[in-house]
């Protein structure tokens, strides 16, 4: 860690999808020479946990929703599945839960959503991002990154930001996008990707 930025600090950054968070954290992550827990921390939870990085990734971020659970069989027995589907979602959770205390404990990194900012909420070196980003560069990013047409993209920025906010707002005791929930709130389509990274940075050394 560089910046006179302390070594144990944690960067929470939540994001919009389509808005290049993802990149951000990891851009941040190098900058600083830490961590990014993003794949990793998915990777490091299964690891220490047993689980697979499958199960952790279909149920680590979805919200929980008797659509889901009638989808495609509106015979089954809908109490027994959403026992199902809620005791695997939050076995998910718990286990990300745990993972990420432990790396708050044993020193800095940049963690991307996962409730996150939630978790470690109070901490003394930890700050919480949201990135986001307008409709046309969102679109833009995800219809390049994915190969996908303009209609497909769209529907795809809804849906995972629908899911996302869910999860976050079922988990979380704050409201996902809401400005009260984080530290600082950042418009990469308005400031760029290295312009976002050196205010995170500012940021932390200023806190």
């Amino acid at each position: 860690m560089s910046q006179n930025i302390p070594n144990d600090t944690v960067i929470c950054i939540s994001r919009e999808y389509g808005s290049g968070g993802r990149e951000i954290a990891e851009t941040l992550a190098q900058k600083l020479n830490i961590p990014c827990y993003d794949k990793l921390l998915i990777q490091k939870a299964a690891k220490e946990s047993g689980c697979s990085e499958e199960f952790l990734n279909e149920y680590g971020e979805r919200p929980l929703s008797i659509n889901n659970l009638l989808a495609g069989n509106p015979f089954s027995d809908t109490v027994t599945m959403a026992h199902s589907f809620y005791s695997e979602s939050q076995i998910a959770f718990d286990i990300e839960r745990k993972t990420i205390l432990e790396i708050a404990q044993k020193g800095g990194g940049v963690i991307v959503g996962r409730c996150a900012s939630s978790i470690l909420s109070g901490r003394k070196h930890m700050i919480s991002v949201f990135i986001y980003a307008d409709q046309k560069t969102r679109i833009e990013r995800v219809m390049a990154r994915n190969q996908i047409s303009e209609a497909e993209a769209r529907k795809r920025i809804h849906k995972i930001d629908r899911m996302r906010k869910r999860h976050f707002d079922f988990y979380a005791d704050t409201i996902w996008g809401h400005p009260e929930s984080y530290d600082l709130m950042l418009s990469s389509s308005h400031f760029g990707i290295d312009r976002c990274v050196e205010l995170i940075t500012e940021s932390i050394a200023n806190k």
